[in-house]
């Protein structure tokens, strides 16, 4: 790895060459050409273009990456390459620096105009600007990298400054990312396009824009919202979830003991699908390893026990009115009947109805549900019909993958509203929290509580990971702007949706029977909220190229 040494500020800095990053930046009037000729090359390349930065595009190589120097010189060949040159890192954080080109030089007061020319002619310098102080500003020539020449030139006894100009990126003042272990790794927050190490699998930008919203929020959300989420058992212990439990309720044991209880006999069967789902809507930042799509908010678990639906329709609505009770304002179902063909019964319909319209104080609370996994209609009668999914008060959530593509799996309709990042074929699955601990399993044999060994699941997924990702941002967006009703906000999150798949799925209102009105984006749909701005208005579905 290239290493060089430089004084910036007053400061010793050791500036790293990328072994994997380079910057392009285009000929003058050829904007389109550079577009494409760069596009081309990163799919050549097993590449992804990270986005500009100033004038310059960065460019990531893959993990089975050719040398870069090799790779480097293809690139000063395209035509409509201007400026090609190294990226640097001053530390591990991957945070870009690029050299503009342009040198700020102080001589020593006592070198006489020609010292100073001949370390101008040595090192092929144009003179740009010349400063009131007798400072210069200068330009390497050719393929120069200022960076190298800038550390040439500090070791010049007639120069006293040799700093050269790099752009990086900008950070918000008062806010930063968190620092959970497996951020990184969670990539339906934010596809960057590589993941530990690898890039198969993965498009950049195929994600549910969480981190983008939360620099638009300059935070991680408000802690007066309230997540309710019903599951087969929650741990409690888990460190994602310190000091955000509010109410939670077990209405098979009628306590308020969550806990779940493994399956002596398969431990495929246990009961660690609402810790899993917890985690992906509201995991606790600074606390465990991963992070949820809205971790400052509050959590109501409410566990039903072994079996979906153990006390009838009379029990359903009994913990869609706790969450309605207990002022839950977004709430998260990823379960539905077994049955392939179910009307929802009209008691439960009531209290689903009542909770969306009672909830949150006459606001109303946002009850989203996942579509189920079983790559059928949820209303064709008399082949299938999913009553849950289908009731008029449910956001219904659809699955897509880390490629930007239909999960294989996931259920579709008309009633289907948004769709969000989840595991796939060709795709990854999700990083969340999972049960901790151990249990004795009917043989006597030790067994890890949980999907997986450790307080992690790398594998989790389906529509049941799909929903609490959306819950989180409901909860992100309605925490933005708290006036809004259940249903403002659902329009908000079709309004702001992006579409994936083949513009031909989506019909003249721009839904689509696989996607609904699109992947959730979190950034955007932030945006709308904090504007207060009517959603569904023609303004709106323009500026969310859902028009034309």
């Amino acid at each position: 790895m290239t290493k060089y040494s430089l004084t910036i500020g007053g400061t010793k800095i050791e500036f790293r060459q990328s072994n994997q990053q380079v910057a392009v930046r285009s000929r003058m009037g050829v904007e389109r050409e550079f577009e494409n000729e760069v596009a081309a090359f990163a799919n050549s390349h097993d590449a992804q273009r990270l986005g500009p930065l100033g004038e310059f595009e960065i460019i990531e190589l893959g993990s089975q990456q050719e040398r870069i120097s090799n790779v480097r010189d293809q690139l000063r060949r395209l035509g409509s390459i201007g400026y090609e040159v190294a990226v640097y890192h001053s530390s591990d954080d991957g945070v870009p620096f690029v050299p503009e080109g342009t040198i700020y030089v102080e001589f020593d007061e006592i070198a006489s105009e020609e010292q100073r020319q001949l370390v101008i002619d040595k090192f092929r310098l144009q003179l740009v600007e010349a400063e009131p102080d007798g400072s210069l500003t200068v330009r390497v020539t050719g393929a120069d990298d200022a960076v190298r020449v800038s550390a040439d030139m500090q070791k010049e006894d007639v120069v006293q400054l040799a700093e050269p100009d790099l752009v990086t990126p900008a950070a918000l003042k008062g806010f930063e990312l968190p620092q959970d272990s497996l951020l990184n790794r969670q990539w339906h927050l934010k596809n960057t396009g590589m993941h530990g190490g690898q890039s198969i699998g993965y498009v950049a930008g195929a994600d549910a824009r969480v981190v983008e919203a939360w620099t638009e929020l300059s935070s991680l959300g408000s802690q007066n919202v309230v997540i309710g989420v019903i599951d087969d058992g929650f741990d409690l212990s888990h460190p994602d979830f310190a000091t955000k439990i509010i109410h939670p309720w077990d209405f098979t044991r009628q306590s308020n003991d969550v806990s779940p209880v493994p399956n002596l006999f398969d431990q495929r069967l246990g009961g660690w699908h609402g810790t899993a789902c917890a985690g992906v809507a509201t995991a606790k930042a600074g606390h465990g390893d991963v992070i949820g799509a809205a971790p400052a908010a509050q959590l109501i678990p409410v566990r039903w026990g072994p079996n979906l639906n153990p006390n009838g329709p009379r029990g359903v609505a009994k913990w869609f009115d706790h969450m309605t009770e207990k002022g839950a304002w977004v709430l998260s179902c990823s379960w539905g009947a077994a049955a392939a063909y179910y009307p929802l019964p009209t008691r439960t319909s009531k209290a689903i109805a009542r909770c969306a319209k009672n909830g949150r104080a006459g606001k109303g609370t946002i009850i989203l549900f996942a579509a189920g996994n079983s790559n059928r209609d949820i209303n064709n009668p008399p082949i299938s019909l999913d009553g849950f999914a289908t009731h008029p008060d449910v956001i219904a959530v659809a699955a897509s993958t880390s490629r930007d593509e239909k999960s294989h799996y996931s259920n579709f309709g008309d009633e289907i509203s948004i769709c969000a990042p989840s595991s796939g074929s060709g795709g990854w699955g999700i990083v969340t929290s999972d049960v901790t601990g151990t249990y004795i399993d009917a043989n006597g044999v030790s067994r890890p509580m949980g999907y997986a060994a450790g307080d992690y699941t790398f594998e989790f997924g389906g529509t049941s990971s799909a929903c609490p990702l959306a819950a989180g941002v409901a909860a992100l967006v309605v925490g933005s702007n708290p006036d809004l009703t259940a249903s403002e906000v659902r329009e908000i999150l079709e309004s702001s949706a992006r579409k994936i798949g083949d513009p031909s799925d989506y019909d003249a209102n721009g839904h689509s029977r696989l996607f609904g009105f699109g992947c959730i984006d979190a950034a955007g749909a932030v945006k709308l909220a904090k504007q207060a701005r009517i959603p569904g208005s023609a303004e709106i579905k323009e500026e969310f190229g859902q028009i034309g």
